[in-house]
This record gives C-alpha cells, sequence and structure tokens, in this order.
C-alpha cells in the first residue's frame, strides 16, 4: 500500500475519479442493468483507476470519513465539499475505505457502481477493489468542529440545491421542509459562531457558480439577520429567501447560464425573468399565498429607490427582508467572478455598496453590513508588517482597522502553522506588534481558501476554473457588459399575492 504524498498530478487525477464514480452513480439510477450507458461509465472509472495507479504508484487508498475524502492521509476539501451524495452513498453501504489494486476489471468497476447505487454487489465482484481492508496509519487531519459542521452544511445546501432544481424542471415540488431543516441548521451554526460562518462565504465555485452563490447569499443573510438582532424565526424565513432568491434561473436555458462570453439582449430579458419564475416556483411549492420567503425571491432586484426590476405595483418600496437578500447579493456576485469580468476584492465589493446606498440599497443595512463585514472583511487575506500573510478570521469590536488574523504563510511564503493574532495587541512601548501593509489577492500568494479553511494543506491546487463565471446582473455603478440593455422602466408592476405587511420597518 502506497502512503507518500499524493502529486499534484495524483490530486487532479483522483478529483476525476470521484467525479466519475458520482456520475456514474447517477447514471446507474436512471438507467436499467444492460444499458449502453452503464457500461461507458464502468469502462470510464476504469480508465481514471489505471491512471491513478500509474501516477500515485502501490495500491492508492481513498478514504471515507465524516463526509470527507481523503486520498490517502491528504485530504480533498473540494470533493468533499461538492460530492455530499457520493459521500453519502459510501455511508448508506458503510464503505469506509477503497483500496485500487492492480488490473481491475470493467465488470469489476461495474460492481462498485452497482453497490454505490444500492444494488446488490456480491464481494467476490470487486477483487480488484479492497473495500475497508484500509485504514489511516494516523487520524486524518479534520476541520475544526465547528467550520467541519459549516462544511457539512455548505455541502448539503449544494446538495439541496442540485435536487430542487432537478425536481422543479421534472415538474415536480420542492422540498420545502428539506428547505427550512437546511435553514435552521446553518442559522443556528451562524449564532454560534457568526465569524467562521462568514468565511465560509469565501468558497467560490469552479463549476457551480449559482449554487455556491445561493447557499453564500443564505449565510450572508442569516449573518444579517443576527447582526440587526431579527428573532430566531423571522432569520430563517430571511435565510430561506436568501437560498432560493434565484432558483427562478431553474427556467433559464442551461446554454445561457454557461455561456462563455458577452450575452445578447434577448438572453438577458430571460435572465431577468428569473424573480418571477422563482417567486411563482415557491408559491407552488409552499403551497402559502402570503409565505414570507416569496418577497425576497421576487424583489432582489428591486432598489431602494423603486428602480430596478420587476417594477412593484403601487411604486410601493421592497420588504425589508428583500433589502437585506438584496445587499448580500451584490456583495457575493462581485466577489465572484462573472460571466463578464473577473471578481473584485470583498473591499472593493463594500466600496460598491457604499456608493449604492440611498439609492440601489438601504443605507442602513449597507452601513450595517459594513460593520459586520468590517474594514478588511472577514475571509480576505492581508499581508503584515512582519511579511506574514493571513487571513480576517475576525473583527475588533472597536478598533475596525486591527482585525483578528490567523497566519497562513510566514515570511518566506511558506506554509506556517495556523496561529492567530489580535492586531489590536501592543508591545511596551505602546506601539503595535504587527500592522496590515496591504490586501492580497489569494491567487497572488497561491492559497485556495477552501484548503485553508478545511484544514488540508494550502498549497494544494484548486480545481481548474473552466466555467464561465455567475451570470448575475451589474452591480450599480459597474460598466454594463456587452448586450446588456436597461430596460427595467419598460416592465409593466407585478403584483402577486405577498402579504404587504411582510418584512416591514
Amino acid at each position: 500500500m502506497s502512503w507518500q504524498t499524493p502529486t499534484d498530478r495524483a490530486i487532479r487525477i483522483v478529483r476525476e475519479l470521484l467525479r466519475s464514480l458520482s456520475s456514474g452513480r447517477q447514471i446507474y439510477l436512471l438507467y436499467p442493468v444492460g444499458h449502453t450507458q452503464r457500461g461507458e461509465a464502468a469502462r470510464e472509472l476504469r480508465e481514471h483507476v489505471l491512471r491513478l495507479r500509474e501516477q500515485h504508484g502501490g495500491d492508492p487508498a481513498l478514504f471515507v470519513t465524516d463526509g470527507n475524502f481523503y486520498l490517502g492521509p491528504t485530504l480533498l476539501p473540494w470533493e468533499s465539499l461538492t460530492l455530499f451524495g457520493l459521500a453519502r452513498s459510501f455511508a448508506d453501504v458503510d464503505v469506509r475505505s477503497l483500496e485500487f489494486l492492480p488490473d481491475p476489471s470493467t465488470e469489476e468497476m461495474d460492481a462498485l457502481l452497482r453497490l454505490l447505487s444500492g444494488e446488490v454487489a456480491a464481494p467476490d465482484e470487486l477483487n480488484a477493489v479492497g473495500m475497508n481492508r484500509a485504514g489511516p496509519r494516523a487520524p486524518p487531519t479534520t476541520p475544526e468542529a465547528g467550520m467541519g459542521e459549516l462544511l457539512r452544511s455548505y455541502a448539503a445546501g449544494l446538495d439541496l440545491l442540485r435536487t430542487t432544481a432537478a425536481r422543479l424542471l421534472a415538474g415536480r415540488p420542492a422540498d420545502m421542509e428539506a428547505t427550512v431543516r437546511l435553514t435552521e441548521r446553518i442559522a443556528d451554526l451562524l449564532v454560534a459562531d457568526p465569524a467562521q460562518a462568514l468565511l465560509l462565504t469565501t468558497v467560490k465555485s469552479y463549476d457551480e457558480y449559482t449554487y455556491h452563490h445561493m447557499v453564500n447569499v443564505c449565510i450572508l443573510s442569516l449573518a444579517l439577520a443576527h447582526a440587526i438582532g431579527l428573532p430566531r424565526d423571522e432569520a430563517v424565513v430571511l435565510g430561506i429567501g436568501g437560498l432560493l432568491h434565484d432558483v427562478g434561473k431553474v427556467k433559464v436555458p442551461a446554454e445561457i447560464l454557461r455561456h462563455d462570453g458577452a450575452l445578447d439582449e434577448e438572453q438577458w430579458r430571460l435572465i431577468r425573468r428569473h424573480p418571477v419564475d422563482g417567486a411563482g416556483l415557491v408559491l407552488v411549492t409552499s403551497r402559502d399565498t402570503y409565505h414570507p420567503a416569496v418577497a425576497p425571491v421576487l424583489e432582489h432586484h428591486v432598489a431602494f429607490d423603486g428602480s430596478g426590476y420587476p417594477a412593484l405595483s403601487g411604486g410601493r418600496q421592497p420588504s425589508l427582508s428583500s433589502r437585506l437578500v438584496s445587499v448580500a447579493d451584490c456583495f457575493d456576485a462581485v466577489t465572484s467572478k462573472r460571466s463578464y469580468r473577473e471578481p473584485e476584492e470583498r473591499r472593493q465589493a463594500l466600496s460598491i455598496l457604499q456608493a449604492g446606498a440611498g439609492q440601489a440599497f438601504d443605507p442602513r443595512v449597507v452601513r450595517t453590513f459594513v460593520r459586520m463585514v468590517g474594514i478588511f472583511p472577514v475571509g480576505s487575506l492581508v499581508r503584515l508588517s512582519t511579511g506574514e500573510v493571513a487571513a480576517v478570521v475576525r473583527n475588533h469590536e472597536e478598533l475596525l482597522a486591527r482585525p483578528i488574523v490567523r497566519v497562513v504563510l510566514d515570511a518566506d511564503g511558506e506554509g506556517s502553522e495556523p496561529v492567530e493574532f489580535d492586531l489590536s495587541e501592543a508591545g511596551p512601548d505602546g506601539s503595535p506588534l504587527r500592522t496590515v501593509e496591504r490586501s492580497v489577492d489569494p491567487a497572488e500568494v497561491g492559497v485556495d481558501m477552501l484548503s485553508l479553511l478545511a484544514s488540508a494543506p494550502v498549497g494544494m491546487p484548486p480545481p481548474d476554473d473552466t466555467g464561465p463565471g455567475l451570470v448575475h446582473e451589474p452591480a450599480p455603478g459597474e460598466e454594463a457588459p456587452e448586450g446588456y440593455v436597461e430596460e427595467h422602466g419598460s416592465v409593466a408592476p407585478l403584483d402577486l399575492p405577498i402579504d404587504p405587511e411582510a418584512g416591514r420597518v
């Protein structure tokens, strides 16, 4: 058995292998025994196993512990986050490790996929796949307790949104009870440690931009609810609105959401339908004419001054919940890669919100959000006066320019033990021991934020970012992308059955 630390190449291959396992499992759930799609999935999986054995050497072992995937001793944070359904299928059949032995056959890969899809597979069909035979020589490195729970809830949120999209596209209602349970769980975790939850919103997708954006907006909305002191039941409703705010995009053709390059006017018009489509889907799913989560789904692109879209009947102002989600939505969108521009730094995103206060955004909500996130936003990287690179983990109660930081890289640019420093601490002469010199782009120093949060090696390569980015409206004051036409004023006022008192100040 090979226990060496895997190479970057081996990590990339095992990522492909796990995605092959995940997609193959879905194929086996959809198609009957003997279908050609099953045969192709088994052959593809075998090719990935052979490549992994060749690159990694020996008999590589894959472990699944508490929903996390490991190649030998190395945590695979992105796969642990994005392949929640696959990890659950391992647990369902009590598979804790897979050891890939020499000369696997296509038939053995077929047996493995049958096993993970809930079908019967006899142990003697898996001679070249050792199940539960390998065990890590030392306990695997796992995320901190609070962050580990948050990451699992984040992964469950991505899985829920995938399932919701599939159900809606098949003409079936979404599972609102599951949505409520998940949002309640995230809300409780956030109250226990708001700073840890805000750190998690630094995670950006490399292939599922919309789903990651929706989970991030849920977390940011719940953090805002906590900051302004909303009762738990109202906060949960706000979180549901944040989680589902872009659910109407399931009706936007996939080729538009995945389009790489400029969109034309008609494509933007289809995208601008998503608030109305989303509100309709929530109404049908909840069977509640006055469900309070409908308001932020419908109104998150309606500006504070009444502009934006869709136009609301009576010229009424968007609800408080909508104004909260609108700020969270803009902040996460402009800090994400979008189909027409690169992401902004988190400090620049705060400047965009402040510039739009009073017109696009409720100025009171913006003030609360900026104070909550901080001058150096939670989750951003900074270079210290000592030469070290650190992540901002929480704000000082009074000295916003002196946050609490966690060192990521030492002064030589090498990985460092995650030591935390309070930048408000001063030496004997009263001068600060450390200060922030400037903000740092994670890509500049080769830090993957998810690896950092999941306690994985900081230098682990992130998945290749091959997608076009998040398809999203330009932020207030931004230069409009090619093909975008400002035509909101021509949209007829909308009058959906929403409780006029929902979310009022």
